[in-house]
C-alpha cells in the first residue's frame, strides 16, 4: 500500500506538477465555494414567521418573563448599535 502511495505521489509531483499546496489551495476554494452556496440556500430559505411561531408555540416560552427578557434585551441591543452618541 505505502508503495502504490509513493508511486502515486511522485507521478503527481513529477508528471503532473502538483505539490501539496496545490491540494491545499483547491481544498480550500471547494470549501469556500460549497460554505456560500450552503449560507445563500439557507438565507433564501429563512423565514422569520415561522421562527418566531416556533418560539411562540414552545412551552417553554410562550407568555413566559424569560421570552419578554430575551426580546427587550434584543431590541434594545439592536438599537443601541444602530444609535450614535455624540
Amino acid at each position: 500500500m505505502d508503495n502504490k502511495w509513493l508511486m502515486f505521489k511522485n507521478y503527481m509531483h513529477n508528471e503532473l506538477g502538483i505539490t501539496k499546496e496545490d491540494i491545499h489551495q483547491w481544498i480550500e476554494d471547494a470549501v469556500h465555494e460549497q460554505a456560500e452556496r450552503l449560507v445563500k440556500n439557507e438565507f433564501k430559505n429563512f423565514d422569520v414567521h415561522s421562527v418566531v411561531m416556533r418560539i411562540i408555540n414552545d412551552e417553554r416560552y410562550y407568555g413566559s418573563k424569560h421570552l419578554k427578557e430575551q426580546i427587550s434585551h434584543e431590541l434594545t441591543r439592536q438599537i443601541l448599535q444602530k444609535m450614535k452618541f455624540e
